[in-house]
């Protein structure tokens, strides 16, 4: 089992779908990565599939991840 942030795992999905695919781009266009790009790119595949796979629950955490913070 991986440790993942879900705080971050989550900030990346409210970004949107197309934030996300042009970081992605941006994030693999570049020759050299090291340790935080990959791992930044690994968030950013995770965000594209939650998004696409199931939109209505990453909308749902995204609410819910919002609602603590505000309170």
């Amino acid at each position: 089992m991986i440790g993942r942030s879900v705080y971050r795992d989550t900030l990346a999905m409210s970004m949107g779908m197309e934030r996300v695919l042009n970081e992605i781009q941006y994030w693999e266009s570049k020759p050299k990565k090291v340790k935080s790009v990959k791992k930044r790119l690994e968030r950013l595949y995770q965000a594209r599939t939650s998004l696409t796979e199931n939109p209505k629950a990453a909308k749902s955490l995204v609410d819910q991840l919002r609602e603590i913070n505000n309170e």
